[in-house]
């Protein structure tokens, strides 16, 4: 069994990072969907084995834009969203992740918590830490075990 804390659009909001330090101590994977990679970079060196990012529209660095990650036999596509028009709807996302043999596609982009079934895929936006679209911080928590994943959305109060 492996654990997962997904996250997205920061945008320098270091205070509620700092508030979900224990889960990233605690988790397997560390997965960062975009926008803000600067407010993370005291976390990189710290969790390095085990934290994977992608570049937001919003990031400057070099980053790659998305890329792919397989967990007790489920396979993880992880993009910020915006490269597939996610703010019009998920389709492309879903082709997209389908297209590459995946299960699940992890996003941000639209600052909205969702978790949704579209074809084969599963989709998940772990929502906004800084400038969520439903004024609730979130971030997903999922359980990889055996093929089968649980995923839960998870409100920082």
């Amino acid at each position: 069994m492996k654990t997962m804390i997904v996250f997205s659009d920061v945008h320098y909001d270091r205070y509620t990072l700092s508030r979900i330090e224990n889960i990233m101590d605690e988790a397997d994977y560390i997965v960062f969907t975009g926008d803000g990679i600067s407010s993370i970079v005291d976390y990189m060196d710290k969790y390095d084995k085990k934290m994977y990012i992608v570049k937001g529209n919003c990031d400057p660095y070099d980053f790659d834009r998305e890329l792919t990650l397989q967990v007790e036999g489920v396979k993880f596509f992880v993009t910020h969203g915006d490269k597939y028009s996610v703010k019009s709807g998920l389709d492309n996302l879903s082709y997209r992740a389908e297209e590459l043999g995946c299960d699940v596609a992890l996003f941000g982009h639209t600052h909205q918590s969702t978790i949704e079934k579209l074809g084969n895929v599963t989709l998940i936006n772990s929502g906004s830490l800084s400038l969520p679209a439903d004024f609730n911080k979130t971030y997903c928590y999922i359980v990889v075990n055996n093929e089968k994943f649980f995923a839960k959305l998870v409100k920082i109060s």
